[in-house]
């Protein structure tokens, strides 16, 4: 299912793929506009994940995080996001969206990012 996910997102057709009582829950940190609340509807969650992963230059992969599978969305080795998920009956239930700069350093590629 997350490579069929990074694959909407490069293709701009998320909402397919999301449950219909899907939710999306965001950390910013404070440093990074993210909704504060979480997001319920499958057209606004669409918006924010794609807004956050999709940017001119960003390099999506799928890695393990917290022992699953994630989208890490890096720009020049910088990570700039981590979006987890959770699935259930082949659709996305729901999604953590995580942008705080303190929590993304650990999948910096270029140690120079630091």
């Amino acid at each position: 299912m997350i490579d069929h996910l990074v694959a909407a997102l490069r293709s701009g057709q998320v909402e397919p793929l999301l449950a219909p009582g899907a939710v999306l829950v965001s950390d910013g940190g404070g440093q990074v506009a993210v909704p504060l609340r979480p997001v319920h509807g499958v057209g606004e969650i669409a918006r924010v994940i794609t807004v956050h992963c999709t940017r001119p230059g960003a390099d999506l992969s799928v890695e393990r995080v917290n022992g699953l599978p994630a989208i890490v969305v890096r720009r020049s080795g910088r990570a700039q996001a981590v979006l987890c998920l959770d699935v259930a009956d082949e659709v996305v239930t729901h999604l953590w969206l995580i942008l705080n700069p303190a929590k993304l350093t650990a999948w910096h590629r270029d140690p120079s990012c630091g």
